[in-house]
């Protein structure tokens, strides 16, 4: 169970029943950021996003760029390269499953694997990444997110969320 300031983010056969909010006359840790943002990311929900960053914010996968019949270079800084650079995927949503999490030095790192879900009805496809990705905070903004993704290691899954 994720926790932002004591409201639970309960997650229920890949269903959200319950958003974050943060107060406003708290300071979160650098993990109810990230924790807000990852969710966020994959609800592919980019207002939530676009609240969480600033205008320096990155999000890099080093691993994406040597690899053009995949992706295009995943190196975008600032809200509006940000979510159009994730909207141009087609992702519908994705699910995390986060094996181990840690913070360290408003760095917070999830490792685990993701299932993208491109499309949506019957033409969907759903695809499992093993992933480590690094959410780093400053306050209460995502200044960072890098994601170390496997795409060598993804195969196409039966979707379950």
């Amino acid at each position: 169970m994720l926790k932002t300031l004591g409201t639970s983010l309960i997650i229920a056969g890949g269903i959200l029943l319950a958003a974050p909010a943060f107060a406003d006359t708290a300071a979160n840790s650098a993990r109810d950021v990230a924790e807000a943002w990852l969710d966020a990311y994959q609800r592919q929900d980019f207002a939530a996003m676009t609240a969480l960053m600033t205008e320096e914010t990155v999000f890099v996968d080093p691993t994406s760029f040597s690899i053009e019949a995949v992706t295009e270079r995943i190196e975008w800084r600032g809200p509006d390269a940000i979510t159009s650079g994730i909207a141009a995927w087609g992702m519908d949503h994705g699910v995390y499953d986060i094996e181990r999490s840690y913070e360290a030095s408003d760095r917070v790192i999830f490792i685990g694997r993701v299932d993208v879900v491109y499309g949506q009805g019957e033409a969907a496809q759903t695809f499992r990444y093993p992933i480590t990705t690094i959410v780093t905070v400053d306050g209460d903004h995502v200044v960072e997110h890098r994601d170390y993704t496997d795409f060598g290691g993804a195969t196409r899954v039966q979707p379950t969320h």
